[in-house]
């Protein structure tokens, strides 16, 4: 994405861990309470360690997977330790993990390949968390954001976009789901350049450039015009679904 002077204004990969919303601590408190154990943690499609970090104050150790080295390069230093690997092929050992979150991320794996290698390094009783937020929208400017991704960007989304957006409603999981408490949608105050930093993480905008267009360097000075210089509430909705391995 460009500037008015035509420099650039993000870059994906330096800015990816700013722009995301974060979880709830909540999430992660009660996804802690009903593993079996508090031991070993795994954050599955890590990325730059967003849920390894919120994970590390309710295990003994937190693992973060990608099969991005670039992304796993990103994480700041910190307790978890983080390895590039795929999610078919976990360089762990047999009924090894209390917990494995899976956050944004499940439509890339290889189904039902991952379900069996889950099954494999989870401990009986050990928990399989499948965690994502849908479509956000903004205070004051119904259909704005909404209009761009299904709209602007539906050309360049994958078709597995659409199951992030429903929260994998339609996946069926490996074993009886669990319940676990929802803490709600994710809320936050932004102003335009905040959502402009979120958008441009957005994986249909690296297609859509790989193939010489930019949607949102034209989306931005609607974005700016409609939006103003205040903050407005941005909204996400929080998908939770979890199974027990038995």
């Amino acid at each position: 994405m460009n500037n008015a002077s035509g420099g650039p204004l993000f870059q994906r990969g330096d800015h990816y861990q700013n722009h995301r919303p974060d979880y709830p601590p909540a999430l992660f408190a009660g996804l802690a309470e009903r593993s079996p154990g508090r031991r070993r943690a795994l954050d599955l499609g890590c990325g730059s360690g967003q849920a390894c970090r919120a994970l590390e104050p309710h295990f003994q150790q937190v693992l973060g997977i990608d099969v991005s080295l670039e992304q796993v390069s990103a994480a700041p230093a910190g307790a978890s330790r983080y390895l590039v690997a795929r999610a078919d092929a976990l360089p762990l050992a047999d009924a090894n993990l209390d917990l494995i979150t899976v956050a944004q991320a499940l439509h890339w794996f290889p189904l039902p390949a991952f379900f069996h290698e889950a099954g494999r390094v989870l401990r009986p009783g050990g928990l399989l968390a499948i965690i994502s937020y849908g479509l956000c929208s903004v205070d004051g400017l119904d259909g704005l954001i909404e209009d761009f991704h299904d709209r602007e960007l539906r050309p360049w989304w994958p078709a597995a976009r659409w199951q992030v957006i429903e929260g994998y409603r339609r996946v069926t999981l490996p074993w009886p789901e669990s319940t676990v408490p929802n803490p709600g949608d994710i809320e936050r105050r932004w102003r335009w350049r905040d959502m402009a930093g979120y958008l441009d993480t957005w994986s249909a905008l690296v297609k859509a450039r790989a193939a010489g267009e930019d949607p949102l360097a034209a989306f931005l000075p609607l974005l700016r015009a409609r939006w103003g210089e205040q903050e407005r509430t941005v909204r996400w909705p929080l998908r939770l679904r979890c199974c027990a391995r038995p």
